[in-house]
C-alpha cells in the first residue's frame, strides 16, 4: 500500500494503530505484511530448530514489551543463509523504536553488511514515514548510517549503525545493541567492547541481540553458543528447511501408496529402500535413520532426507511471500558442499573449514571418543555399567600397557601433560590430562611427579623450547629425548590415527572430566586465517587449545610418525645415550629400593630375608 496517497484522516487512523503495541506472533506477522509490504516465515518443522522469523522477532519484541531484560541477558539468532536474519533485525528494530522509542546501535562486522541493513531500514521508513508524520514524527536524518526522528514528544530516538571497530565499539551508547554476522567480526577486542554499549535507560532493561550463520567451529559464533549456559543469552535457532514452503499435494502426492524410507542422517541427501539398508554392512546402518510411511512422491525428492515429510504438513498459509519454494531449498543443497551445507544450511554443527583435525568425531564409542566403560570391555573382554577412571587405570596397568607423556610448557600458557597409552589391539587411547596457566617450574616439576608415580609413562615427549627445564625432568626418573620439532609432522600423525585410510578410528579419547581439554583442542584447533579469511598453514595459538594440541603432537610425531617427507628425522644425541644407559627408569628404582628393603627386613609383611613377601597391585 502506498500511504502517501492516502487523504490525512484515514493516514491518521492507520497511524494510530500502527503505534498500537502488539500482543502475539501472529498481530507482528500482520503488522509487517500490512505496514512494510513482507510476509515472513512462521513456525519451524526441524526438530532441532525452535524459532523462525516471525517468531524470533516477536520473543525479543515481548521481552522489550514486558521488561524482561533481567531475566534474559540477551538473544542468539543462529540461522542459515538466505534465513532472513539481517531483515529480521532491521525490521525489529523499525519497530521496537516505533512502539518503545528505544535508542538503537546496529554493529555489522563488514562494512558491506551495514549496507545492507541500513538500506532495508531505509526503505521501511520511507515508506511508513507519510504516517509517521501524520502522528507527530520529525525526520532529522536519514543516511547511510543514521535514521533518526524526533517524536511527538520532542524525544530524539535513532538508528545508529556502526562497523566492528574499536572506535565504533567506543563510539555508542544505547539501549540496545544487535551485532550482525558476528561469525566474520576481524577484531575480537572491538567486539567485546560492543558488548558495553546498551546499557538502562528510562527504566528499560538494556538488551543485546547477535545475529550470525555459524561458519567455523573456532568462531565468535561458537564461543557464544558454547557460552549460552553461562551468559544467558537465548539461543533462537532454525534452518533453510523451516522457511521452506508447504509442499503441495501435486509434488507428494498423499493419494498414493506409502513406503519406508532410510535417510542418510548427514549430507550429502541420500534415501535408500528397505531392502538396499539390509544389504548394508552393520558398520554403515548407524549412518541412516528410518523414516516410515513416505509419500510417494517424497521417494524420489531429493529433500525428504531433511523433510522427512513435515513440510507435507505445514499450515496452508505457509506459502508464498518469502516462504522458500522447494526446489530452490534443493538447489541450494546442490551447489554447496556437504560439510558447509551441515553448518550453512541446517545450522547441524560448525563448518571444519579451517581445523587442523577436521575428522576427528566426538560421537561417543563410534567416533574418536569411548566411554570407560567402553574402554574397560575392550580390555578385559567384560562389560560393566559403571567404571570408575581408578579402576581403568588400574586395569591398564595390570594388563602391561604401555604408557607415553607428552608436556609443553606453556609460558603464559597453559602447562599440557598428556598420557597416551599404547594399547594391543593397535589402538592409542588419549587417558589423562592435566592442564593450568602460569605456574612455576617448582609447581611444574611436583605435578609432573605425581603423573610419573601414577603412570610411569616410558618416555616424556617435551617441548624443545626450554633445555634446563629437560634436564630436571631427566634427573627425576621422567626419561625426555631430544627431538627435532616438526609441527605438521605432529599433526599428520595424529591425522593418520584419528582416521586411517581403511576407516578405522585408532586414536579414542577417554570420555571424562581430565580429557574435556583434550576433546575441546581436538575440536578447536585450527589454522591461522590470512587477510581474505582463508586458512593458511600456521597453527593458531589460541590459549585453551594450542598448548594441548602441542603436547599431543610431540608424542605423535615420535611415537607414530607417517612415513613420506613429513616424517620427523630423530638421531638420538650423546647425552641421551648417555642417560639412556645411567639413568634407570622410575620404576627400576623402586624395584631396586624394595629388593634393598626386603633383603635388610625392612618392609613390613614379608618374611625377612628368605620370607614368603608377595605384593599385591
Amino acid at each position: 500500500m502506498n500511504f502517501k496517497d492516502l487523504p490525512d484522516q484515514k493516514k491518521l487512523e492507520l497511524a494510530k494503530l500502527m503505534f498500537e503495541p502488539l500482543s502475539s506472533p501472529e498481530e507482528l506477522r500482520n503488522w509487517i505484511m500490512f505496514y512494510l509490504g513482507l510476509d515472513m516465515p512462521q513456525g519451524w518443522v526441524d526438530t532441532d530448530s525452535n524459532s523462525s522469523p516471525i517468531d524470533a522477532m516477536w520473543e525479543i519484541y515481548n521481552t522489550i514489551k514486558e521488561n524482561k531484560g533481567n531475566e534474559t541477558s540477551g538473544f542468539i539468532m543462529l540461522s542459515c543463509r538466505e534465513g532472513f536474519k539481517t531483515l529480521s533485525a532491521s525490521i525489529l528494530e523499525t519497530l521496537i523504536m516505533l512502539h518503545f522509542k528505544l535508542t538503537i546501535a546496529h554493529m555489522a562486522a563488514i562494512a558491506s553488511q551495514s549496507a545492507k541493513s541500513i538500506q532495508y531500514i531505509n526503505y521501511f521508513f520511507m515508506k511508513i514515514e507519510p504516517l509517521m508524520s501524520a502522528a507527530g514524527w520529525v525526520n532529522k536524518s536519514q543516511n547511510k548510517s543514521t535514521v533518526a526522528f524526533n517524536t511527538p514528544e520532542g524525544e530524539y530516538v535513532y538508528i545508529k549503525v556502526v562497523i566492528a571497530t574499536l572506535s565504533g565499539a567506543n563510539s555508542e551508547h544505547t539501549s540496545l545493541l544487535f551485532i550482525d554476522e558476528i561469525d566474520v567480526v576481524k577484531d575480537p577486542l572491538a567486539y567485546d567492547e560492543a558488548k558495553l554499549i546498551p546499557g538502562y535507560v528510562k527504566g528499560i532493561y538494556p538488551l543485546t541481540v547477535k545475529l550470525s550463520t555459524r561458519k567455523f567451529a573456532f568462531g565468535l559464533m561458537q564461543k557464544e553458543l558454547d557460552m549460552a549456559p553461562v551468559s544467558g543469552d537465548k539461543i533462537l535457532r532454525w534452518n533453510i528447511v523451516d522457511v521452506a514452503e508447504k509442499c503441495p499435494t501435486s509434488r507428494h502426492k498423499p493419494e498414493e501408496d506409502k513406503e519406508d524410507r532410510y535417510v542418510a542422517k548427514g549430507l550429502p541427501l541420500r534415501q535408500i529402500t528397505q531392502e538396499e539398508y539390509d544389504d548394508l554392512a552393520d558398520i554403515e546402518k548407524p549412518k541412516w535413520e528410518l523414516v516410515k510411511g513416505v509419500y510417494k512422491g517424497c521417494t524420489s525428492c531429493k529433500l525428504l532426507p531433511v523433510c522427512k515429510t513435515k513440510l507435507a504438513h505445514r499450515p496452508d498459509s505457509h506459502k508464498g511471500g518469502l516462504y522458500k519454494p522447494i526446489d530452490v531449498v534443493i538447489n541450494n543443497f546442490k551447489k554447496t558442499n556437504p560439510d558447509m551445507g551441515e553448518a550453512q544450511l541446517m545450522c547441524w554443527k560448525p563448518s571444519t573449514k579451517g581445523l587442523v583435525y577436521p575428522r576427528f568425531e566426538t560421537t561417543i564409542n563410534t567416533g574418536n571418543v569411548i566411554t570407560l566403560e567402553r574402554a574397560y570391555e575392550i580390555l578385559t573382554g567384560d562389560f560393566k555399567k559403571r567404571i570408575s577412571e581408578i579402576d581403568l587405570i588400574w586395569t591398564l596397568q595390570k594388563n602391561g600397557i604401555r604408557f607415553f607423556a607428552g608436556v609443553d610448557w606453556g609460558y603464559t600458557h597453559d602447562f599440557v601433560i598428556v598420557i597416551f597409552a599404547l594399547i594391543p589391539n593397535g589402538e592409542i587411547w588419549i587417558v589423562d590430562c592435566f592442564s593450568a596457566p602460569e605456574l612455576e617450574f617448582a609447581d611444574i616439576l611436583e605435578i609432573a611427579k605425581k603423573y610419573r608415580d601414577k603412570y610411569n609413562p616410558e618416555k616424556w615427549f617435551c617441548d624443545q623450547a626450554m633445555p634446563s627445564h629437560i634436564k630436571s625432568f631427566n634427573k627425576n626418573y621422567m626419561k625426555s629425548p631430544a627431538f627435532t620439532k616438526d609441527v605438521m609432522g605432529g599433526i599428520e600423525s595424529l591425522r593418520s590415527k584419528i582416521l586411517d585410510g581403511s576407516g578405522r578410528r585408532l586414536l579414542k579419547v577417554l570420555n571424562s572430566e581430565a580429557c574435556r581439554p583434550i576433546i575441546n583442542a581436538f575440536v578447536k584447533h585450527h589454522f591461522k586465517l590470512d587477510t581474505a579469511g582463508n586458512p593458511t598453514l600456521v597453527p593458531d595459538d589460541t590459549p585453551g587449545t594450542a598448548d594441548q594440541a602441542d603436547a599431543m603432537r610431540y608424542v605423535g610425531q615420535n611415537l607414530f610418525p607417517v612415513k613420506g617427507p613429513q616424517k620427523p628425522a630423530y638421531v638420538m644425541t650423546d647425552i641421551e645415550r648417555a642417560q639412556e644407559s645411567s639413568n634407570p627408569t622410575h620404576a627400576e628404582q623402586m624395584k631396586e629400593e624394595i629388593r634393598k628393603r626386603i633383603d635388610t627386613g625392612q618392609v613390613s609383611g614379608g618374611g625377612g630375608k628368605k620370607g614368603g613377601f608377595h605384593f599385591s597391585f
